[in-house]
């Protein structure tokens, strides 16, 4: 059986406005297992964005627990919350935010560096990655001189360059043509199945969501499998 790495319970996201508070949703929940690619849809400002961020340890709930790999990270302080994420948790936004003075293969290792790897470590890993995303000639090129579609799929190698059991994308091909947001989509869901990595990934493409293993809707403050 597949082991559960995200799972969520009961997660309330409020805001104040003066006197007013702002349900964004309430007593949600949700799990992801390892080689388990999710989509997450709904309209804009349903709070997809916010749901992510949480999950990935980038904001706190109000009210709930969060869980990954078994263990309860609700309570952890920031310096806790960072360290996990360095280790189990990979973001690709819809904008790639590419270090635009490292080439390629440089921005795959920055990470790398942080996380405490040799610079021949992080080079051979990624070195690997770049080549299984189709920009093994494209090493040495800086984002300037990189298509949408390549930077984007940098940004991928990026994301899964310490191994993560998690990758969190939000609208990762929003920024791209049809054409492109397909196929870097493919490479992706390719990625994530080939390393076993579970995936929550928001979408307006229904196209692309249903190409995923399950459907998530989040509307009106409630989570829903379409």
């Amino acid at each position: 059986m597949s082991k559960i790495i995200l799972q969520a319970q009961g997660l309330e996201k409020t805001h104040h406005q003066g006197d007013e508070t702002l349900t964004i949703f309430k007593d949600l929940s949700l799990s992801v297992s390892s080689g388990e690619i999710v989509a997450l849809v709904g309209q804009s400002g349903a709070g997809k964005s916010t749901l992510l961020q949480m999950v990935g340890l980038l904001d706190k709930p109000s009210a709930g627990k969060i869980f990954i790999k078994g263990r309860d990270v609700s309570k952890l302080d920031d310096q806790g919350r960072t360290l996990l994420r360095r280790k189990e948790i990979g973001f690709v936004y819809q904008f790639h935010f590419l270090q635009p003075e490292f080439s390629a293969v440089e921005n795959v290792m920055i990470p790398q560096f942080i996380a405490g790897k040799s610079e021949d470590d992080a080079w051979d890993q990624a070195e690997g990655l770049l080549v299984r995303l189709g920009l093994g000639q494209r090493f040495d090129h800086r984002p300037a001189r990189l298509s949408g579609g390549e930077q984007q799929r940098v940004a991928i190698a990026r994301a899964l360059a310490n191994s993560p059991s998690l990758i969190i994308a939000d609208e990762p091909t929003g920024n791209l043509d049809p054409k492109t947001s397909e196929e870097v989509f493919n490479l992706l869901i390719e990625q994530a199945r080939f390393f076993g990595t579970g995936a929550l990934i928001a979408t307006h493409n229904m196209e692309l969501a249903r190409k995923m293993d399950r459907i998530l809707v989040l509307e009106g403050g409630v989570l829903k499998a379409a």
